[in-house]
């Protein structure tokens, strides 16, 4: 074959170049066990469920939890990039992934691995897991892509048997030789233990975790969830070199901005906005100029909005502060808390520029403070077509606990929305942004002390 001079197999330079910042975009991907499941509501490859038409990655979710920690400096494409098998091991992990690598649009930089619990349990030998494991890494490596394994975390009776003493060597075992594995990989592997010591109660004999960090024994809630996201956060912030995706001024949607933001006021300055009072609970405060705040009907809840300069970068956002106090009864796993709300529907005028191909997503960043003992989470969740058709960050999990006391700061982002002729056009209030923080359930009495913050808010086109 002649190569003309400049080329290689008749590609120009300009073309190889292009090719190789292609390549280098920093997508991932997840594939693992029921605990990988979290992070999308329609990942389940065992049962198979119908793609759901809202897509919601729970606040339990590990790799949820990485992104919004790392400041949503990668993605995770949720549709076609995380596959759970609830129940099954790492040689049903292991032999899915050549299908998994096959059917995602985009190649993926690093993969985070979930699997090895379900090993241990079902009597699988060290050598059998850490294979498995090995080969999981091989075959990834052979497409340029990293590996991220989860160590096998801590667990507890409740939803199977009490480890024996037997089984949790193995499970320490396996831990061991993943940070070996690692250290010698060449940068192709990293291990998130970093978890471990936050989430292990260190007066159990062998790795049970501490109370409330998981909602069975097994699965993590939402600090056990948080904890091993702020692990893996860690390595993705040593292998990409951070990016800010946020809005840094007011610039919004006007005739002939299509791309601009599509939130008024994104930077949370003013006060003009509005402020609704509930029937039951206080609120007082002030709203940013064109945004609305309000609160749940709560018999007890205190809840002020401010606009403050954030301790933490100076910038201006939007402060919600809890006391008071409730009563909580009635516990479910699918029972929403207490609440704090701030939203924007964007202009009737500005829905008009959406088409059919148009493809949005919402983002925000948000502080809370140290100290926090009532948030459970927060939640942005984009409407897009009305109140039953949204995409969320941080949706309810099967709630229990709530977020660890120290300082968090971090970046919610949904997934993105394509729209279809049949759904357009969008009417007025159809389209939605919303900030919640979402307050502690389970049956109880509590003293809320919490501060949380929001700013730099965006629903935007996004570029192809």
């Amino acid at each position: 074959m002649t190569r003309s001079s400049g080329s290689l197999g008749g590609l120009s330079n300009a073309a190889l170049a292009r090719a190789a910042l292609a390549a280098t975009t920093p997508l991932g991907a997840s594939i693992g066990d029921s605990i990988a499941t979290a992070d999308y509501n329609g990942s389940d490859r065992v049962t198979l469920p119908p793609a759901p038409t809202n897509v919601l990655k729970a606040a339990k979710g590990i790799m949820t939890w990485a992104l919004i920690l790392c400041g949503q400096r990668v993605q995770i494409p949720t549709t076609t990039n995380i596959w759970g098998f609830p129940g099954e091991t790492s040689a049903t992990i292991l032999a899915n992934l050549p299908a998994f690598h096959a059917q995602m649009p985009r190649k993926p930089a690093f993969m985070y691995i979930h699997c090895g619990t379900n090993d241990v349990k079902d009597g699988l030998s060290f050598s059998a897991i850490t294979g498995n494991w090995e080969a999981i890494a091989v075959l990834n490596a052979q497409r340029n892509c990293r590996t991220i394994f989860a160590p096998i975390l801590p667990r507890t009776s409740g939803f199977s048997a009490l480890f024996s003493a037997t089984q949790f060597e193995v499970m320490d075992r396996c831990n061991r030789w993943l940070a070996r594995f690692a250290a010698r990989a060449q940068g192709m592997v990293a291990v998130a233990s970093a978890c471990l010591p936050d989430i292990t109660d260190p007066a159990s004999v062998g790795a049970q975790p501490r109370t409330g960090y998981t909602y069975d024994g097994t699965h993590p809630a939402i600090a056990g969830g948080y904890y091993a996201g702020k692990a893996v956060a860690a390595i993705l912030r040593n292998w990409y070199p951070p990016l800010d995706v946020l809005p840094s001024n007011n610039l919004a949607w006007a005739s002939g901005l299509s791309y601009a933001n599509y939130l008024q006021n994104p930077m949370m300055e003013g006060a003009g906005g509005t402020v609704t009072t509930p029937s039951s609970g206080a609120i007082s405060g002030t709203a940013p100029t064109s945004w609305s705040a309000s609160m749940s009907n709560t018999v007890g809840l205190t809840v002020a909005h401010a606009q403050v300069a954030s301790p933490v970068t100076g910038r201006r956002m939007h402060q919600i502060t809890f006391g008071g106090s409730y009563t909580a009864s009635g516990f479910t796993m699918s029972t929403w808390g207490p609440f704090a709300r701030l939203l924007q529907n964007p202009s009737t005028a500005s829905l008009a520029s959406i088409g059919a191909g148009d493809t949005i997503e919402a983002l925000v960043e948000f502080e809370i403070d140290a100290g926090n003992n009532c948030i459970a989470f927060p939640h942005l969740q984009m409407r897009w077509k009305g109140p039953t058709n949204y995409n969320a960050d941080l949706q309810l999990p099967d709630l229990v606990g709530g977020l660890p006391t120290e300082a968090i700061t971090g970046v919610l982002r949904t997934a993105p929305h394509s729209y279809v002729a049949g759904e357009l056009p969008l009417a007025a209030g159809e389209l939605t942004h919303s900030m919640f923080a979402y307050l502690r359930a389970e049956n109880g009495s509590y003293s809320p002390s919490a501060t949380i913050r929001f700013g730099r808010a965006v629903i935007q086109k996004v570029d192809q």
